[in-house]
């Protein structure tokens, strides 16, 4: 593998409501420390849920479920997840005000994204609470110590709304359908939760990719 002055790209597409996305947040997070530099992470939203409406009762069933299976996985947290957050009274109509936090809270830097990002995680997926809310939303934002001001008004921007829209309809028109989804390079997508190993030997291969093409390689390209 020949060095390169350029970092590998990673887009990870992840939705704060779904079980399986925080379990690779904490997968992906082992090999961020082993990658180091040689890997550019970039986190993009992708709404499970679009649509501004409640949940039907099959719906609400699948969700549970999802979560019931997520909290078989190893890892210690997975036994705090909690299906109360689609079980009790007050389940998320949409993931769209979450995810527009996290763009406000990312203009005051990534490390600002990331910390609210597993503040509305934990809360809504081992404590149940709907982090959808706009009044959870800014306890959280405020206990962070975010500046509010700068906040408030990057989330209630149409703009903000408008560009999560965009996001999901690219990242749609590439092959994404659900999360979490991992796309290396622009090139490799990584569909699902994976084992940690898993994850390592899928980058390790693209990056051997990019530095020894293969003629007339047939691998999939996402854009």
């Amino acid at each position: 593998m020949k060095p390169s002055s350029k970092p590998l790209q990673i887009t990870v597409y992840q939705d704060v409501l779904c079980a399986w996305c925080y379990l690779a947040d904490l997968r992906l997070e082992t090999l961020k420390h082993e990658f180091g530099d040689i890997v550019r992470w970039r986190v993009r939203p992708y709404p499970l849920r679009v649509h501004d409406k409640r949940p039907t009762e099959k719906e609400l069933r699948g969700l549970t479920e999802e979560v019931s299976l997520a909290q078989k996985e190893p890892e210690p947290v997975a036994r705090l997840l909690s299906t109360e957050l689609w079980r009790g009274g007050d389940p998320p109509r949409s993931s769209i005000p979450a995810l527009a936090a996290l763009e406000a809270a990312h203009l005051q830097g990534p490390a600002a994204r990331a910390h609210l990002a597993r503040a509305m995680q934990k809360t809504a997926l081992e404590q149940g609470v709907n982090v959808t809310r706009t009044d959870v939303i800014f306890e959280l934002a405020s206990r962070l110590g975010l500046d509010m001001g700068p906040f408030s008004v990057a989330y209630h921007s149409a703009d903000t709304r408008k560009l999560i829209l965009e996001e999901h309809q690219l990242a749609a028109s590439r092959g994404v359908r659900g999360v979490p989804t991992l796309v290396i390079a622009g090139r490799w997508m990584v569909c699902g939760l994976r084992e940690v190993s898993e994850y390592r030997e899928y980058i390790l291969g693209c990056l051997s990719k990019l530095y020894t093409p293969r003629p007339g390689s047939s691998e999939r390209v996402v854009h």
